[in-house]
C-alpha cells in the first residue's frame, strides 16, 4: 500500500477510535444524574475531546463534602475499547503544588515551621550565588516570589523514577543566580515547590511523600492519589497516545513530586476541595487549621510589581489563582489551581463559600487550559441549577470594535520585545500594528498581523477580535500586554505578554567571538520523557543588529532567553515581567575545559560542535567509556554510503544520530534490537547512558578498510 493510503487507513482508524471514545463513559457517583450540571459536563467534555482529538478525561463534583458525581470520557485503553472509571490515575502536574502548600500548612499547624522565616533557617546548607538568597522565606516558596530561576527541567520528567533530581536541582540552585529580589515580584517557580520536598524532610524527619501519604491523603481517604514511586500496574492509569495509533507511550515521571509528580483522580481532589471548603476538617478529621485555610486564600501579589490584573494569576499559597475569572464572573469568589505535563492536563477549582467544587484530569492533548474551561462549566451549571445564577454565561461576541485614530506611541513603537523563551518586534504602519516572531534560525516570521486601533485603546486583528494588545508602563519598564479569551471564551484576561528592550553598550569581544557558534547539549538524561528524534540539541548565541548590546541564549530549539553579560564569562537573566512571562531564566556560564570553551545555561552543559571527534573509517573501532555525560562524534563528511554499527553495554544505553544539519535521522529506541543506520556524512552522533555504559562505534563505507575515529 502507497503512503497516502497507510495515512488514510490511520486517520480512519483514529476516527472510530474518537468515536467510541466520545461513546463510552466512565461511572457516575451517587446523588446527581441527570442534573443539569451532570449533563453540561457531559457535553462540554465531549466537545472538547472531539476538538482537541484528545484521549480521555475524568471530571467530578462535590458539594458539601459529598462527591454528586463522577464521570469519565474518551478511552483510557484504545485497543480494548475501555473508559476511565472514577478510579483511574491520572498526573496532576502543577495541581501537585496544592498538595505541597497543604503540606508546608499542616507543619505550619503543627509548629514545625513559620511561613515568614528564611528559608535557610531549616534548610542550613541553603545558598545560592547571590547574596539576597538569605531572604527567601518558607512563604515565598508557595506564593511563587522567591527569586529562583524557574524550573530545572534536566531529568524532571522521565520514563522511569529519576532518584537523583532532587539533589542535582538543589546543587544547580546553589549554584545559580536570583533573577530578582526575593518578594519584589510573583513569577511562576517550580523550584520553589521542589524545595518543598527538602523543607518537609529537614523539619519532619521523613520522606515527603511518607508525610503527604500519612499526614494528609490517608486521613482524608485519598486513597487513590499517589507518587510514582515505581511503575503502576497496567489499567490502572490512563496513559498518553501518540497523534496516531493504539499503541500506549510510556508511564511518566515527573521527578518534582511536589511541584508536578503527583498521580490522582478527581473524586480524590474532590476530597481535597471539600477540605479546603470545610475550613481544613473533612468528615470530624481535621487536617489544618481554619487559619491556615484562609492564608491559602489571601491573594499573595500585593505590594508586588504587577502592571496589569491578571485575574488567572492572583496567586494565593499553592493556588494560580484566588480570583478565578470564570467565576468571578457570576458573582463568586472561586480559587483555582492547574497543572500540565507532556501528557496530562488537570485542574481544580473550588467555591469556598458554596462548599461547592469540581475537579478534572485528562490525558493526550488536553492540558489544563480545557481542564479548567470544563470545571468552570460545570460549577456554573451547578450555580444555575441551584438559582444562585439565571442563566449560563454567554460566549463572548466576536465583532470587532471600530477602528480609532492611534495616539502617540513613541515610547513604545516601534521597538523589539523579550519574554521567557520569545522574541518579539513591534512595527506601526499605515495598515496597523505588526508583531513578529524571532524564528529558531534568527530570522523574523509573522506572529500576528492585521491588528487595527480601536476604539477602546486596543489593537485587535478582524479575524480575532478578542486577542487584544495594548501597552503598559510599570516599575521603569515598558510591556506589550496582551488581553485573550480563556479557553471557554466566556471572559478575556490581561497578561504581559512581553517587555521592551533598550539599546546598551556594543558586547564585549569575548561575547561578540561566540556569536555563530554552535554547542552540543551533553547531559541530557537518556531516560527523558519524550525524547526522540526532534529533538534539537543545541545552543546557540543571538545579538539583534538593530539592538546594539543585545545577547540571547538559545538551547535546544525553545526559543531566545535575553542575557545580560556581567563579566566575560557570566551572563544573568534580563528581562522583568510579572506571573508566566517571566519565568524559566538561567544563568549563562563559560566553563573551561580541557582547554575548551563549553557553556552552561541552568543545568545543561553544551560542548563545542567544531571540536567533535570525527569517526573515520581507516581505524579501529571507537570505543566509548560514559561517565557522568553524554559523548558526541562526528561521521566523517566524505563517508558517502556508510554504514553505521553501535554496540552498547550497560545501563540506559541509547544513541541518537542526525545529520550534518542537526536534523534528527534515527534513535536508538526505534532501531530495536538493529543496531545499524545508514550514515550521513558529516553528520552527528550522541551516546547517552548511566555512567559506566560502554559502546563501541564502527563507519563501514562500500570498498573502505576499516572503522574507527580522528579527531578534527
Amino acid at each position: 500500500m502507497s503512503g497516502n493510503g497507510n495515512r488514510r487507513r490511520a486517520v480512519g482508524l483514529w476516527t472510530i477510535v474518537l468515536v467510541l471514545g466520545l461513546l463510552a463513559l466512565g461511572g457516575c457517583g451517587g446523588g446527581g444524574g441527570g442534573s443539569l450540571a451532570e449533563e453540561e459536563g457531559t457535553r462540554y467534555a465531549r466537545q472538547i475531546l472531539q476538538d482537541r482529538r484528545g484521549g480521555s478525561l475524568s471530571v467530578a463534583l462535590v458539594e458539601d463534602g459529598r462527591i454528586l458525581w463522577a464521570r469519565g470520557f474518551g478511552l483510557r485503553d484504545r485497543s480494548a475499547g475501555l473508559a476511565p472509571s472514577p478510579d483511574t490515575l491520572y498526573g496532576i502536574g502543577s495541581t501537585s503544588k496544592l498538595l505541597a502548600a497543604v503540606a508546608v500548612m499542616r507543619l505550619a499547624d503543627q509548629g514545625l515551621v513559620e511561613l515568614d522565616r528564611p528559608l535557610g533557617d531549616y534548610l542550613r546548607d541553603f545558598r545560592m550565588e547571590s547574596p539576597e538568597a538569605s531572604q527567601v522565606t518558607v512563604r515565598m516558596l508557595l506564593n511563587h516570589s522567591s527569586g529562583f530561576p524557574g524550573g530545572d527541567y534536566r531529568g524532571s520528567g522521565t520514563t522511569a523514577r529519576n532518584e537523583g533530581y532532587l539533589e542535582d536541582m538543589y546543587e544547580n540552585l546553589r549554584t545559580s543566580h536570583l533573577k530578582h529580589r526575593p518578594g519584589a515580584l510573583c513569577i511562576y517557580c517550580n523550584d520553589g515547590f521542589t524545595l518543598v520536598e527538602k523543607l518537609v524532610v529537614a523539619v519532619s524527619g521523613r520522606p515527603y511523600e511518607a508525610f503527604l501519604r500519612e499526614e494528609i491523603l490517608l486521613p482524608l481517604g485519598m486513597t487513590h492519589t499517589r507518587a510514582p514511586l515505581e511503575a503502576f500496574p497496567l489499567g490502572s492509569f490512563a496513559p498518553g497516545y501518540p497523534d496516531s495509533g493504539d499503541r500506549p507511550l510510556p508511564q511518566e515521571f515527573i521527578n518534582t513530586l511536589a511541584g508536578g509528580g503527583m498521580y490522582s483522580t478527581p473524586t480524590d481532589l474532590c476530597r481535597l476541595l471539600a477540605l479546603l471548603a470545610g475550613g481544613g476538617t473533612l468528615e470530624g478529621t481535621r487536617i489544618l487549621s481554619e487559619a491556615s485555610v484562609r492564608a491559602m486564600g489571601e491573594d499573595q501579589t500585593g505590594g508586588t510589581l504587577r502592571v496589569v490584573d491578571t485575574r488567572s494569576s492572583r496567586y494565593g499559597l499553592g493556588l494560580d489563582t484566588v480570583r478565578q475569572p470564570g467565576l468571578e464572573l457570576a458573582g463568586f469568589r472561586a480559587w483555582m489551581k492547574g497543572g500540565d505535563s507532556s501528557v496530562y492536563g488537570s485542574a481544580v477549582v473550588v467555591i469556598p463559600d458554596l462548599k461547592l467544587g469540581a475537579a478534572v484530569t485528562g490525558a493526550t492533548r488536553i492540558g489544563s487550559e480545557q481542564a479548567v474551561a470544563l470545571a468552570e462549566r460545570v460549577l456554573l451549571a451547578a450555580l444555575v441549577e441551584r438559582g444562585l445564577l439565571d442563566r449560563m454565561p454567554p460566549l463572548l461576541p466576536e465583532t470587532p470594535r471600530p477602528p480609532a485614530p492611534a495616539p502617540d506611541l513613541s515610547p513604545f513603537l516601534p521597538g523589539i520585545y523579550a519574554a521567557s523563551g520569545q522574541l518579539f518586534r513591534l512595527e506601526q504602519g499605515a495598515a496597523g500594528l505588526a508583531i513578529s516572531r524571532c524564528s529558531e534560525g534568527g530570522g523574523w516570521e509573522p506572529a500576528f498581523s492585521g491588528l487595527v486601533h480601536r476604539e477602546d485603546g486596543r489593537f485587535s486583528s478582524d479575524g480575532d477580535p478578542l486577542r487584544e494588545f495594548s501597552f503598559a508602563e510599570e516599575g521603569g519598564f515598558r510591556y506589550l500586554v496582551q488581553r485573550s479569551p480563556g479557553y471557554g471564551r466566556i471572559y478575556q484576561d490581561d497578561q504581559v505578554l512581553a517587555q521592551k528592550l533598550e539599546p546598551g553598550a556594543p558586547l564585549e569581544a569575548p561575547w561578540a567571538a561566540r556569536l555563530g557558534r554552535v554547542w552540543l547539549a551533553v547531559n541530557l538524561p537518556s531516560r527523558t520523557y519524550g525524547l526522540d528524534t526532534s529533538w534539537d540539541p543545541r545552543m546557540r548565541l543571538l545579538s539583534l543588529p538593530d539592538l546594539p548590546g543585545s545577547l540571547f541564549a538559545g538551547p535546544q530549539g525553545q526559543g531566545w532567553y535575553l542575557v545580560r553579560p556581567r563579566s566575560d564569562r557570566l551572563a544573568l537573566p534580563g528581562i522583568t515581567i510579572p506571573t508566566d512571562g517571566g519565568r524559566d531564566q538561567n544563568d549563562l556560564k563559560v566553563l573551561e575545559v580541557e582547554g575548551e570553551e563549553w557553556l552552561r545555561f541552568g543545568s545543561f552543559r553544551y560542548r563545542p560542535a567544531e571540536t567533535v571527534p570525527v569517526v573515520s573509517a581507516d581505524a579501529l573501532p571507537r570505543q566509548v567509556a560514559l561517565g557522568t555525560e553524554g559523548q558526541w562524534l562526528r561521521l566523517d563528511p566524505g563517508a558517502k554510503g556508510g554504514i553505521l554499527r553501535v554496540a552498547s553495554r550497560g545501563t540506559g544505553t541509547r544513541w541518537m544520530l542526525f545529520d550534518g544539519a542537526f536534523r534528527g535521522v534515527t534513535d536508538s529506541q526505534v532501531l530495536g534490537a538493529d543496531s545499524r543506520a545508514s550514515a550521513p556524512p558529516g553528520g552527528y552522533l550522541v551516546l547517552l547512558g548511566d555512567p559506566g555504559a560502554r559502546f563501541e562505534v564502527t563507519l563501514e563505507v562500500p570498498g573502505g578498510s576499516g572503522k574507527g575515529t580522528r579527531r578534527p
